[in-house]
């Protein structure tokens, strides 16, 4: 009786298991016909692709159970997938089909970007052949952006890693010329990271035009009308542009917290991958590692950023204990589980504080230590304290 519960275990998390893979498929699905959609006035081209992923999705699903026409698809983008996909949903993680991809606006949604970048790689292996034609942000998917960054690095050495590395969190936009003397002041390696700025980072007052930086990561702002907004969550603010100018003549812009509209003349901003991947969770990385610098017992010689190219993300010296931290920010705790970190202090920011008791019982026992940032600076402390 005992075995044969264990079996059927066995088949529930291996059917969960293909339940997931596929779901990560719809996911990817979703995200290039909304991403296609979202650009059909300047890309013709854009419907045949809504198309394709419509036939795509509906070949991932039993026959009659997807929506009926491309049309329908792109509707139900616009609520979550677990209200419109028939699949046994209460045996997945609670972050899967949960966000909505397709804003009001008819863009993707900042949760599409924070969750479904998880997932934008599955599709494109599995049904990119005799697609001969595909927007580039769907045929540089979120990870193939990452990975063709890190070509780059992988022939680098440690220093040239770190340079580089650093320079896509620190400086994710900027006028080209800014960002070729930035390149060269620190050491840096080129890659084909900057693209132009895109439209709808920008804004036009009088005849001149313009973009604001996000207080939190510096990636250009969405804009919408005079509203801006960074299109990640956490960064959560709303932005508008009024009848005001500052003391540089540039139009002023309000909101919760200080930010300054600078000339768009010129400028050039990291591809969306590379700021999902690199810049975001490398702002929580770069301030925990100067944070670690500072501390009285430590110093700078003491901490190691993105050791052995990123096998982890920090290694430090603090008393007589040696902490190697990876930090994880994503939405999706699972994806973490499925593929455990090689560092045994997991560290995850104080905006993901939910996620520390489903990573302590997810990932395998014994082996991590999960806390917050806020929490992994006071075992820092207590270890200086110690080694006293």
């Amino acid at each position: 009786m005992a075995r044969e519960t264990q079996d059927n275990a066995g088949l529930r998390r291996a059917d969960s298991t293909r339940t997931a893979k596929l779901v990560g498929n719809l996911t990817t699905t979703g995200l290039r016909a909304a991403r296609a959609w979202s650009s059909r006035r300047e890309q013709p081209e854009a419907w045949r692709e809504v198309s394709r992923m419509h036939g795509a999705f509906l070949s991932l699903l039993p026959p009659g159970s997807g929506p009926t026409t491309p049309s329908d698809m792109i509707k139900a983008l616009h609520r979550p997938m677990r209200q419109w996909v028939p699949l046994t949903w209460g045996d997945l993680p609670d972050e899967l089909g949960s966000f909505t991809i397709l804003g009001e606006d008819g863009l993707l949604t900042g949760d599409a970007i924070e969750y479904g970048s998880d997932y934008s790689e599955a599709l494109f292996e599995n049904h990119g052949a005799g697609i001969d034609w595909v927007p580039r942000w769907a045929q540089q998917t979120f990870e193939k952006v990452e990975r063709s960054i890190y070509t780059v690095l992988s022939s680098a050495g440690q220093e040239e890693y770190v340079a580089t590395r650093q320079m896509l969190i620190e400086v994710p936009a900027g006028t080209a010329e800014f960002v070729s003397d930035a390149l060269h002041e620190r050491g840096a390696l080129h890659t084909e990271a900057y693209e132009p700025l895109p439209p709808d980072r920008r804004f036009v007052v009088g005849r001149d035009s313009w973009y604001v930086p996000c207080p939190v990561c510096s990636w250009p702002m969405h804009v919408q009308g005079a509203e801006l907004a960074c299109r990640y969550p956490q960064h959560s603010g709303l932005f508008k542009v009024t009848d005001e100018v500052d003391d540089t003549g540039a139009p002023r812009v309000r909101g919760p917290r200080p930010v300054r509209a600078l000339s768009a003349a010129e400028v050039v901003c990291v591809h969306e991958a590379v700021w999902r991947y690199i810049t975001i969770p490398g702002v929580t990385e770069v301030e925990l590692m100067t944070w670690l610098a500072e501390q009285p017992g430590i110093g700078t010689d003491a901490v190691t950023k993105w050791p052995h190219k990123d096998r982890w993300d920090i290694t430090v010296r603090a008393g007589a204990d040696i902490f190697e931290i990876d930090l994880k920010d994503t939405r999706s705790p699972s994806q973490v589980a499925a593929r455990p970190p090689r560092a045994r202090h997991v560290v995850v920011p104080d905006y993901r504080a939910w996620q520390v008791a489903q990573l302590r019982r997810s990932l395998p026992p014994g082996q991590y230590e999960v806390r917050t940032v806020r929490a992994f600076k006071t075992a820092v402390r207590n270890a200086l304290k110690e080694g006293r």
